[in-house]
């Protein structure tokens, strides 16, 4: 991602939160797809940038873990709704949309996790910490 702007916890926080809240009626209920559009394009930015700087934690890692392997099923997990995008109809889009969501809740979980680990072993934090 070419945006060199910090990762804002409290606005990923919002966007995930109404996503989640928007499609909370699936599979019933499709929201409307402006909203999942919206919503859409202020998760992927932070949902990016996270994965990227988790990336990087994990291969500077030296030791297996288990706290490694579940950061790399959740980059993985990350990299494929990434990837696969709002597909063909409104349905699909907001069930991506709530994937972006669920995805940006986890890697921020996981990111002020390591933060923490990090502080406590003395080491330097995540070089984007807001």
């Amino acid at each position: 991602m070419s945006d060199e702007r910090p990762f804002d916890l409290d606005l990923s926080r919002q966007a995930w939160t109404e996503a989640l809240e928007l499609t909370n009626g699936l599979p019933a209920v499709v929201p409307d797809r402006a909203e999942v559009d919206r919503l859409t394009g202020r998760l992927r930015g932070p949902v990016e940038l996270l994965a990227a700087e988790l990336e990087a934690v994990v291969e500077a890692q030296l030791e297996d873990s288990s706290d490694r392997e579940t950061a790399r099923w959740l980059l993985i997990r990350t990299r494929r709704v990434l990837d696969e995008g709002q597909g063909p109809n409104h349905r699909t889009a907001a069930v991506h949309v709530e994937d972006l969501a669920l995805s940006c809740r986890a890697l921020a979980t996981l990111r002020h996790q390591l933060a923490i680990w990090n502080a406590r072993a003395g080491q330097r934090p995540l070089s984007r910490i807001s």
